[in-house]
């Protein structure tokens, strides 16, 4: 499994805009080959920004690669605009368990 990570940092008074954004963008997601699932969150305020997380999990590095080359990662990106700035992080899962319930 790879993991990938990204922190956004939005201006204060352009959360709903930046939410709206990303509920479209989960429903282009849904649709990337080798996606196995993700998760945003929202996280509090630092200055004039509000900080957001975001990670995604794929079956391989390579499928999010793909992913990231295609039209399904460039058109949702220009859609959230200049009001944030993010920050990209990558992960090879070595150790991986599931909780039962």
């Amino acid at each position: 499994m790879f993991m990938a990570s990204n922190q956004f940092k939005v201006v204060k008074g352009c959360e709903e805009t930046f939410e709206t954004a990303w509920k479209e963008t989960s429903v282009r997601l849904r649709e990337a080959a080798g996606l196995i699932g993700f998760r945003f969150h929202k996280g509090g305020e630092v200055g004039p920004h509000v900080l957001y997380f975001s990670v995604t999990m794929w079956e391989t590095e390579e499928r999010f690669i793909d992913w990231r080359r295609a039209e399904l990662y460039g058109a949702p990106r220009g859609s959230l605009g200049p009001r944030r700035a993010s920050r990209l992080e990558e992960f090879d899962a070595t150790v991986s368990r599931s909780n039962p319930q």
